[in-house]
């Protein structure tokens, strides 16, 4: 079979908060050392051999996914990184997807909005059960929302509970039905409530506390997949519902293998130990495009890379600085020496090119080689050197922060560059402190711009970026508005008006791409990351 590339474009209008990337890790220690088994390389090699085993015995087809870091619990409300949430999702189904053209309802039947846009009315289908076999029921849905109000637990629907930061009002209606109640009118709210993630109550036993709770580690879902087995840092063995309300998916087992470095993944897929890796530069795609026994797919991952001022930091007060720094980068040239051909476009605002209202004629940054070593000079900051942090365990971060490096060499300001692991990088940049000027991250941007980009400027996750109380206003308006050409007016606003107030660089609109082995089929049934909305779709041959 010829190698095929597969290119297309991601036609979601939302996604999950949880792939964000922007967010930091929530540490369950307390559920995680009774929950999960902290592994050791005979147990791993044991799990290997068994898993082989039932392969080899025809037992079972299997998609072996390598992860980078591993969740911590697996409580889909405490996860708010790009790989947790990968790793969770096959566990637990949305209520709703909002695309550009349709509603995918899955736990939902359907949602309704009143006229004035201040109430909506969700209805759940019938004959929902937890993977436990336990009914889904708006109890749940009530019981998730509580979790969510408090804030406490650093859940990660909390927009679903607090609009403009004023209380939303829910009630249980009967036994699948919620009525929920706004403060104001709100044309983005369908898309935030169709994200919540459902956890059971009855697991819980009610109690809305849940950080260090034991029934984090249950992985009692609502998905096509359901926990067979997790040892934490090692491996999550998933195994097929049979009793899925869209039907038992054709691959029995899902299973993803920690594998934190780039070439061991790249070993074991050669090896034939993964059939799935994401690929991160323009060679390996170009590699698996030429070879038979692979398919590569691509398409955009409605995500923002971007380079971020740290407010707390006494260095960049002087806007000056900001603007000496920002009039040194050019994003084409990052993206030529750290992403590759191919591999991602420049982006040009803080909403990405997959996002409700982006505007393509805004204008992005653009370097000035003159002016930046003119303000250099006037600053001060001219030999001096400053400090960036990146995810060490994230494509294109250490090339960027390289290429990032030469190019303020250029102007005359030096830049230390500290590679951190993501535990430790989200705790350093979503965190107060001054030490440091910059870092290098992403987030999620598909769909309505309320559901993610909102929260990396009003404090929710971008609690070091600087904002205005005009632009803090512009992004609560826009939540507000109930008309499209009224929301599409503001949003051009504000993405001028992000550029103009200097909080962050967007440097590129990447592209997702993975390769499977070419017995792997179904991937060009994916209609949004992270990697697919709906496991039923594929099949192994």
């Amino acid at each position: 079979m010829r190698k095929r590339l597969l290119s297309f474009a991601l036609c979601a209008a939302m996604a999950l908060t949880a792939m964000t990337g922007c967010g930091a890790k929530t540490e369950d220690t307390a559920a995680s050392s009774k929950g999960a088994e902290t592994g050791s390389e005979a147990a791993k090699a044991e799990e290997e051999e068994t898993e082989a085993a039932r392969e080899a015995d025809g037992e079972e087809k299997g998609l072996v996914i390598p992860s980078a870091s591993c969740v911590a619990n697996l409580n889909p409300l405490l996860e708010s990184y790009k790989e947790g949430v990968i790793m969770l999702n096959p566990l637990y189904d949305p209520l709703y997807v909002i695309d550009v053209n349709e509603t995918r309802y899955y736990l939902a039947e359907s949602y309704e909005v009143s006229e004035d846009g201040t109430s909506v009315t969700l209805k759940l289908k019938d004959g929902l059960k937890w993977h436990d076999g336990e009914p889904i029921t708006a109890d749940d849905v009530i019981f998730t929302m509580d979790v969510n109000a408090d804030t406490n637990n650093g859940a990660g629907n909390t927009n679903v509970v607090i609009l403009n930061d004023q209380p939303v009002k829910y009630e249980k209606v009967d036994d699948l039905t919620v009525k929920i109640t706004l403060p104001m009118a709100s044309a983005s709210y369908p898309a935030l409530l169709g994200e919540l993630t459902l956890i059971p109550e009855h697991v819980y036993g009610g109690n809305t506390s849940i950080v260090g709770a034991e029934a984090n580690m249950s992985g009692i879902g609502s998905g096509p997949y359901k926990l067979r087995e997790f040892k934490q840092d090692q491996y999550l063995i998933l195994e097929k519902n049979e009793d899925y309300y869209m039907g038992a998916p054709d691959i029995d087992t899902v299973t993803f293998r920690i594998i934190s470095d780039i070439s061991a993944q790249e070993v074991a897929l050669m090896n034939g130990e993964i059939n799935l890796m994401e690929l991160s530069s323009a060679p390996a795609v170009a590699k698996y495009s030429e070879d038979p026994n692979y398919t590569v797919v691509m398409y955009p991952e409605g995500r923002v890379n971007y380079l971020a001022v740290n407010k707390f930091c006494e260095t960049v007060q002087d806007p000056k600085v900001v603007e000496a720094v920002f009039a040194a980068l050019d994003a084409q040239e990052i993206i030529d020496g750290a992403y590759g051909e191919g591999m991602a476009v420049p982006a040009n605002t803080v909403l990405s090119n997959m996002t409700t209202f982006y505007d393509e004629s805004v204008e992005g940054y653009s370097q000035d080689i003159e002016k930046a070593k003119q303000l250099a000079a006037e600053t001060g900051i001219e030999g001096s050197t400053m400090t960036l942090y990146f995810n060490s365990e994230r494509a294109y971060m250490k090339e960027s922060a390289q290429v990032i490096q030469q190019q303020l060499k250029n102007v005359g300001i030096n830049l230390e560059v500290i590679p951190l692991e993501s535990t430790g990088f989200f705790e350093k940049v979503f965190g107060t402190d001054g030490d440091y000027e910059f870092y290098l991250n992403g987030y999620a941007a598909v769909g309505d711009p309320d559901t993610v980009v909102a929260g990396m400027y009003d404090g929710t996750w971008g609690v070091n970026l600087a904002v205005s109380d005009e632009l803090l206003g512009l992004w609560q308006e826009a939540r507000s508005v109930f008309t499209e050409d009224e929301r599409a007016a503001i949003y051009k606003e504000i993405q001028e008006k992000t550029k103009e107030e200097m909080s962050c660089y967007p440097i590129a609109y990447p592209n997702y791409v993975f390769v499977t082995t070419g017995n792997v089929k179904g991937t060009d049934t994916i209609k949004r990351t992270p990697i697919f909305e709906d496991y039923t779709k594929l099949t192994i041959e």
